[in-house]
């Protein structure tokens, strides 16, 4: 798991310090974030490469929007490694998402709750 599992002050700053717009971004991440992890775990069951990229780049994306800085490495290296067929080395990585994600998740309902 990352030091820093979500990054409040880069996000904001990345936001001009719109406090409404982070907490909605948060909210919806919240959501997505879960289910794009669900759809790439069961790309990486079925063998389906195309997916697991789709998935991976998708997560990738997402978590590095609010700064989720270890979610976005582990999403991008699922990523290089279904790129490169290598979908025993993208399933090793797959444990380690869930570890964070639940971390991330937790950091922002506690910061949502403040």
């Amino acid at each position: 798991m990352s030091d820093v599992v979500f990054n409040e002050q880069a996000f904001y700053n990345h936001l001009g310090g719109d406090r409404e717009l982070g907490a909605e971004i948060l909210r919806v991440y919240i959501v997505d974030a879960p289910a794009r992890t669900e759809a790439l775990a069961e790309a990486l069951r079925s063998d389906d490469l195309s997916q697991a990229v789709k998935y991976s780049h998708a997560l990738k994306g997402i978590s590095a929007t609010i700064r989720a800085s270890g979610i976005t490495l582990m999403a991008e290296k699922i990523e290089m490694a279904s790129r490169n067929g290598d979908l025993e080395r993208a399933r090793e990585v797959m444990p380690k998402v869930y570890l964070e994600l639940q971390a991330v998740l937790k950091k922002i309902q506690d910061h949502l709750e403040k």
